[in-house]
């Protein structure tokens, strides 16, 4: 999309109580993940040729899955 909007990602927490809900092909260079924990949601991005993760910052589920759509429809990267 030309009007895509760039989402902020910050360094992984390694949250135990993380459920991931969704995730794009692990066949791609760079994974994307739905991801819950303590009631928030939040996406989480793994470079499998470099081993980074990176997440989002925590939010509401209703804004976590908004994010999530916009993400897999080219609205947000």
């Amino acid at each position: 999309m030309p009007n895509w909007t760039k989402l902020v990602w910050i360094d992984a927490r390694n949250d135990p109580r993380r459920k991931t809900l969704d995730w794009t092909c692990h066949c791609a260079e760079v994974v994307y993940e739905l991801c819950a924990a303590g009631g928030q949601t939040y996406l989480r991005r793994t470079d499998t040729g470099t081993g980074m993760i990176d997440e989002t910052h925590r939010m509401s589920p209703r804004a976590g899955y908004a994010t999530w759509h916009a993400l897999l429809t080219g609205l947000v990267r």
